[in-house]
């Protein structure tokens, strides 16, 4: 089947309108040949605002494949709005965060260009944290980014500027786009809105500006912060069948299921948040952070051969990373706990998810997969 003819049946399966792509049915590293219908290099704008700087970009490259992250509705359908009536068709938006997006969508290696305008600074001190650059981001970009590929940023805030300007100057990756990394100007670059405003009212600006020189292994560290960055694409999801031997009553079982913190570390917090229940089956509603990354879903529990099964609900959309696996695993474990003659018979979750509950006293029943 020709490339063309694949498009065509994925298109409305992947994209609202041709434009806006659908994040709950993009794969893992999904194929950008395919969804563009042709292979050529992949430019991304993080937080495109009302669309124009991506709308430059686009007419400025014809020759690429341009992205634009957004989270706001209401600049999705300016930007929209925007590309359509200009009538490009090298460029897709994703209604996601940025570093959801870079680190779930994008395969190592793979990305030309990276653009951000005006980031949000988080001025006050205990926000800083909610900064989308910071040494993580630089090592994520690092490794996302092809060599030779390039990270600009424009910001108005010294402070916010000084900062990526140390974190991308620590990473080997990196040397600088110009003779020095931080300039003041930059011809040949278009103003959007915040820019204009900010000239107008005679702010100096900061533009920063880094290329990727050399391959870089990613630190152990980094997956605890963007966990997606991990994924492969082929990882199972996450259920473990309990073997009962006996009835289950099921309106003590959601009575008795644990509605609270199961689990808390330093980078992260499972909770589940409420329970409901029919005549043989639970509904979980669970809350998994890890990192940056913070996914709620449904993990349905229900009979299955001589046995219970705990799983995510069909209408779920987390990814398997490995907090998604652990939540389920302590689900299981709590289950057994109320369950006295339960003994998990399979599982998909993760050896290590099992190995960091092997200390953990759930009570009663097998807390290892057999």
């Amino acid at each position: 089947m020709d490339a063309l003819r694949v498009l065509n049946l994925m298109a409305p399966l992947l994209s609202l309108d041709g434009i806006v792509l659908r994040p709950t049915v993009l794969p893992i590293r999904p194929d950008w040949a395919t969804i563009f219908g042709r292979d050529a290099p992949l430019l991304l704008e993080i937080g495109i605002g009302n669309g124009e700087f991506l709308v430059w970009l686009a007419k400025r490259h014809p020759e690429a494949n341009c992205l634009g992250a957004e989270i706001a509705r209401e600049f999705l359908i300016k930007a929209r709005n925007r590309i359509r009536d200009e009538g490009l068709t090298n460029v897709r938006l994703l209604p996601m965060e940025g570093g959801q997006a870079l680190s779930r969508l994008f395969a190592p290696e793979s990305l030309s260009g990276l653009w951000l305008n005006f980031p949000d600074p988080w001025h006050k001190r205990r926000h800083q944290k909610r900064r989308l650059v910071d040494e993580a981001f630089a090592w994520l970009l690092a490794s996302r980014l092809c060599v030779g590929g390039t990270f600009v940023m424009v910001t108005d805030y010294e402070p916010y500027a000084q900062g990526v300007l140390a974190f991308f100057s620590a990473c080997p990756a990196y040397a600088p786009l110009w003779e020095t990394p931080m300039r003041s100007e930059l011809s040949d670059y278009y103003d959007t809105k915040y820019a204009r405003k900010w000239k107008a009212l005679g702010r100096p600006l900061f533009y920063l500006g880094f290329r990727k020189v050399q391959s870089v292994a990613e630190p152990d560290w980094l997956a605890s912060v963007y966990p997606l960055a991990a994924l492969r694409g082929d990882e199972p999801m996450p259920q473990v069948e309990l073997c009962v031997g006996q009835p289950v009553d099921w309106e003590r079982l959601w009575r008795d299921v644990p509605r609270e913190v199961l689990w808390r570390s330093e980078d992260g917090v499972i909770v589940v948040k409420e329970a409901y229940h029919s005549d043989e089956r639970l509904l979980l509603d669970v809350i998994v952070a890890e990192g940056k990354l913070t996914q709620r879903f449904f993990v349905v529990v229900h009979p299955h051969g001589q046995g219970i099964l705990v799983r995510l609900h069909e209408a779920s959309h987390a990814d398997p990373t490995k907090g998604i696996h652990l939540a389920v695993a302590l689900i299981a474990k709590a289950l057994t706990a109320l369950l006295p003659t339960a003994q998990i018979a399979q599982t998909t979750c993760l050896p290590s998810v099992w190995r960091e509950l092997a200390d953990v006293n759930a009570g009663g029943g097998s807390s290892e997969p057999s």
